[in-house]
């Protein structure tokens, strides 16, 4: 595991996301289901993201991965996915996280591979 981040901008991005999916439980208190799990879900990714700030690794993009493809279903699988402000906020913020994680994880991949344009010490 490397400590260097692949890019701090997009984990920034996904930090700030996180806290605008967990803010807007506030919006969706009508809806417990929604409220609860835009809480829930924006504070981990929001955990996350921070933990991979301070120490990057791939289990933190693993995680938001996991966690955004939740929010995306979630309204559909909870019963808020008829109420429009609650089903596009989810998936919208959920479709962003996935996105973002996906282009870190596959940077890091790119960190970790052994540069081909030099030669190693066994040649």
């Amino acid at each position: 595991m490397k400590s260097e981040l692949p890019n701090k901008g997009l984990e920034w991005t996904n930090l700030i996301l996180g806290l605008c999916l967990a803010s807007a439980a506030f919006m969706f208190a009508a809806m417990p289901s929604a409220a609860w799990n835009a809480g829930i879900v924006g504070t981990l990714v929001a955990g996350c993201s921070a933990a991979a700030l301070y120490r990057y690794g791939d289990w933190a993009e693993w995680s938001n991965l996991t966690l955004s493809s939740w929010a995306i279903v979630a309204p559909f699988l909870l019963g808020f996915g008829s109420a429009p402000a609650a089903m596009w906020t989810h998936v919208l913020i959920g479709l962003c996280v996935a996105t973002i994680a996906i282009i870190q994880l596959m940077a890091s991949r790119r960190m970790q591979e052994p540069s081909r344009t030099r030669p190693t010490a066994a040649e």
